[in-house]
């Protein structure tokens, strides 16, 4: 069901999208130098989408710049999906004129988390550097913070709110929905450990890569990945080479768990790095206090019916902590679950609060 909603309510600014668009939709290749270095050696072939407003063309505008971060697994769509909202909008005169970027974390573990990582590249860099200094010397922006907002959803969201903290002197304005983020339980509900459903297949892949040389593990294990029909395993696998990475041997990172005359043991130094992953937000806060407070505009969403009710848990969790640290945000929750309430939200919300926010030429 909340598939076929978000089907929904996506046809109507999908359909013949980019004929009906007054801006225009480009799909750009970019040199992502910050990816050439992986431990899982592949070679980085990346693209970003563009939206340029009506008026790019035919004046000598700058422009703010809104960054949109794919969630898990998401690619640049040449349906121009998420431009064709900021269109319509434009069109109504409901917001000013904009230029808008879509950036996926997409390789061939279909999420990277916008992190930087020996193993997966570095992704933080390819956003920050890579993407937003080509966009910049491409096309007329307004090279100010004020001026760039970065928005997302689930891994993206979680990228919104990791990259705006740690860079506020690039991005000013953020707005992250439906975010991947941990409580103090956040980890341990996740699908990632919750129920064990994946311990036992990822300690077996474990096991059989051991027996192996470096050089047959790393070939057995990228075969096993084109081969993972469970999307747990494969999110687990991608999210440990992200946040407990391990270049040595496939599969390339350090697991927490391990079964010993029957007994599950935990290792409490390789737990935690699992959760500071999405979680570790009170080290943060008190880290990055200075960071938060520059920003101009930082907003939260998520849906109550979240089938990952550990991103509820985890957006409440991270809210209340900005308010006991009196760091200005918004927090909504609103009736959705997943991505159910995306199109919504983006339209009525999102992009209006952010055009609201951006500091425009001449000001």
């Amino acid at each position: 069901m909340r598939l076929l909603l978000l089907i929904i309510s996506l046809i109507a600014f999908t359909a013949n999208a980019q004929e009906n668009l007054n801006g225009k939709w480009l799909v750009e290749n970019i040199a992502a130098a910050s990816l050439k270095k992986n431990a899982l050696g592949y070679v980085p072939d990346k693209q970003v989408g563009v939206y340029l407003p009506p008026s790019y063309f035919s004046s000598k505008k700058n422009y703010p710049v809104v960054y949109f971060l794919e969630g898990y697994g998401g690619r640049i769509d040449e349906s121009a999906y998420v431009a064709t909202l900021v269109d319509s909008l434009i069109k109504k005169n409901q917001i000013p004129e904009m230029i808008f970027i879509q950036i996926s974390g997409d390789y061939s573990f279909r999420g990277s988390f916008y992190v930087n990582s020996p193993v997966t590249g570095n992704w933080e860099d390819f956003v920050v550097k890579d993407v937003t200094n080509f966009v910049d010397t491409h096309y007329r922006t307004i090279s100010d913070s004020e001026s760039r907002a970065i928005v997302g959803m689930s891994m993206g969201g979680f990228g919104v709110l990791n990259l705006a903290m740690l860079h506020p002197d690039i991005y000013a304005l953020a707005y992250a929905m439906s975010p991947g983020l941990f409580d103090e339980e956040g980890l341990a509900n996740c699908q990632i450990f919750r129920d064990g459903g994946t311990i036992d297949p990822i300690l077996s892949l474990i096991t059989k890569l051991d027996k192996l040389s470096t050089e047959e593990a790393h070939k057995e294990y990228l075969k096993y990945v084109g081969e993972i029909k469970d999307w747990n395993i494969e999110f687990t696998l991608a999210y440990g080479m992200a946040f407990a990475p391990n270049t040595k041997k496939a599969p390339y990172f350090d697991y927490p768990v391990s079964i010993v005359n029957g007994d599950t043991i935990v290792e409490k130094d390789k737990w935690e790095k699992w959760e500071r992953g999405f979680g570790g937000l009170e080290e943060e806060l008190t880290s990055y206090k200075n960071n938060l407070n520059k920003l101009k505009l930082l907003s939260i969403d998520c849906g109550y019916n979240d089938v990952f009710k550990w991103i509820v848990d985890g957006s409440v969790f991270y809210a209340n902590l900005l308010r006991d640290n009196k760091i200005s945000h918004s927090f909504e929750l609103n009736q959705g679950d997943h991505g159910s309430m995306f199109v919504y939200q983006m339209y009525h919300k999102v992009l209006p609060t952010v055009a609201a926010g951006f500091k425009y030429e001449n000001e």
